[in-house]
This record gives structure tokens, sequence and C-alpha cells, in this order.
């Protein structure tokens, strides 16, 4: 031999190279699919798939004389079609017929839920909402009394693989994720005006936050026009154990943060307990009415909680009197 490689010699070894090549760039390929498919995040539900979701329920009149708060949930056999919308009302105690005024703007809300299209958009189904229950209310108040009785709002609406809210006053909506527990809305009190003024040179943020009508309210139901409504442009995109909480002042007043952080560690039904029961140890004097929707989507170890509740068109709850 002299040295020399034959060309059938030649073609024979480039064909085996690149079958090798070919090989080992499959076997990479494989493999980071393989990495993508185990780090990418658990799907969110299909349009039609069964929510997995609990709700849980405060309402307790703490050591006022009537209840002024008011609660719904919708019922659970609309949740696949229509979503689940839960929404608190506070009647406003410093003025007249609060339990009215809350007692009307939920039921607007509920039965205008049920005859809006199911394919509207959640932020413009909350906005309508909202008008039915603003016209409603001003039509119970009537022009005389515009101003004289009011009540707060705030709704939550959990479809498909969002959770869309809207508030106005000083009720809370918050979520917990991972132990940690933010407040998405922010409340319409007069202090968040001092503290804008404060900016802008008009007095100090000490001023604005000691000020003795820092709590007072700038926007309710009950007031005529609107003057504030909070609701964000996209959804939150909801994830497996998300606890969402929407409150009255009578909850986020009498506990911390961190006291509400270890009540929704648990289920959504026993998390709702757990606030009632730590609020009632309190035993404040002037406690508020104080009521509280969890709503945990994800799996859990125990029953849908919507299951224990009878109720004609989902839980509606709105004591007026004590001990009834």
């Amino acid at each position: 031999m002299n040295g020399e490689i034959s060309p059938a010699l030649f073609w024979g070894l480039a064909g085996l190279v690149l079958v090798l090549i070919a090989a080992a760039a499959s076997g990479i390929t494989a493999l980071v699919i393989r990495r993508k498919s185990k780090s990418a995040p658990k799907p969110a539900p299909e349009a039609g798939e069964p929510l997995s979701v609990q709700v849980g329920k405060l309402h307790a009149q703490g050591a006022r004389e009537g209840q002024q708060d008011c609660f719904s949930v919708s019922p659970e056999d609309l949740w696949e079609t229509h979503g689940l919308l839960a929404v608190v009302a506070d009647g406003m105690g410093g003025l007249e017929n609060g339990d009215q005024v809350s007692q009307t703007a939920v039921s607007a809300v509920i039965n205008s839920f049920f005859s809006l299209p199911t394919e509207m958009e959640p932020q413009r189904q909350l906005l309508t909402l909202l008008q039915s229950a603003n016209g409603a209310v001003n039509y119970l108040l009537g022009p005389e009394r515009v101003g004289q009785c009011g009540s707060t709002l705030v709704a939550g609406l959990l479809k498909k693989d969002g959770f869309s809210f809207l508030s106005v006053g000083d009720s809370r909506v918050c979520l917990f994720r991972d132990g940690v527990l933010v407040q998405l809305n922010r409340e319409h009190i007069y202090r968040r005006e001092l503290e804008l003024r404060a900016v802008n040179g008009e007095g100090t943020l000490e001023e604005a936050a000691s000020h003795p009508r820092a709590s007072g309210l700038t926007s309710y139901l009950g007031m005529g026009q609107i003057r504030g409504v909070d609701l964000p442009d996209q959804p939150v995109r909801i994830q497996p154990g998300d606890r969402f909480l929407l409150m009255s002042d009578g909850v986020y007043n009498a506990l911390t943060s961190e006291e509400l952080c270890g009540a929704l560690s648990l289920d959504a039904q026993e998390a709702a307990d757990a606030i009632g029961e730590m609020v009632e140890s309190r035993a404040w004097p002037g406690q508020d009415n104080y009521t509280a929707v969890i709503i945990q989507y994800g799996s859990s170890k125990t029953d849908k909680v919507g299951e224990k509740h009878d109720s004609a068109r989902g839980l509606f709850r709105c004591r007026r009197k004590r001990g009834k």
C-alpha cells in the first residue's frame, strides 16, 4: 500500500461520520426537550375544564348593634361556565341605613352577573356589575339622600386561568402566594390625597398619616357619581395554591398581616374559621362587623366548602340584627 485512501473507502468513512453526527444531534435535541418538559409550569385549565376551587366564608357582627356588611358568592354550578364571582360590601357605619345600601349593592351585582354574556371580557364584566350596583344604590337613596348613606364594594372574578378584581372604598382584596400576603387593590381614603399633597409640597407625610380624617372614604357607593374605581387592566395569572382574600375593614383592622398569613396557610374554610376565632378572641369593645371570602385555587385534602352551605343562588348572608 502507498498510504493513499481509495475513493470508495473515503466516501464510506465520510458517510459513517455524518451518521454519527446526526445521531448525536438527535440525542442532544431530545435531552433539551426532556429538560424543558420537566421545568415547564403546570398548564392552566382549558376552557370548559372544571376549576379545582374551594371557598371559605366568614361573616360576623362583632360588637355592633347591627350588621352592615354583606357578601355573596355565585353558585358552584355556574363556576365552569360563568366563573366564580365573590363580592363583599361594607355599609358605612357613620351614615344611616348602611345595611340597606350594602345589601342593595351586593344583590344588584349578583343578579346582574347571571345575565352577562359568558364570553365578555372579565374587566368589562366587573365594570358592568359596578354600574348596576351604583345605579341600584342611587335609585334606593333618591336625590334627597345621596351622600347620606354609603357602602364600599370589592368584587373578585376567578375565570379560566385569571383572577380579576374591582374595588371602591376601603375594603381589600389580597393574594396569598408562597407564604406571602400582598394587597392587590388601593383604598380610596383621604390619606392618599394628603400624601399626594405632601409630595407636591403641601404639608408633610407625617401629617397625612396622623390626620384625624385620614381613613375617611373618598369614593363609595351612595355618593351619586363614584369618584374612584380600582380596576387593573389585566387579570392576575393564577397558580396552584393561590388564595385570594376579600375582606371588610373589620378584619384587617383587627389582625396583623402575620396573623392573616398564618390562617391562610390552611384550607379555605379552615382559614376563614381561624380568622374568625382570632378576631373574636381579641374581644375589642368597638369591634366592627367583619366579613371575609377566601378563594383557594388548586387541589385540597378537604371537600369543597360550597357543598356544605344551602343557598338558592349562591351564599347570601346579610344579618341585620344582633342574635339573628
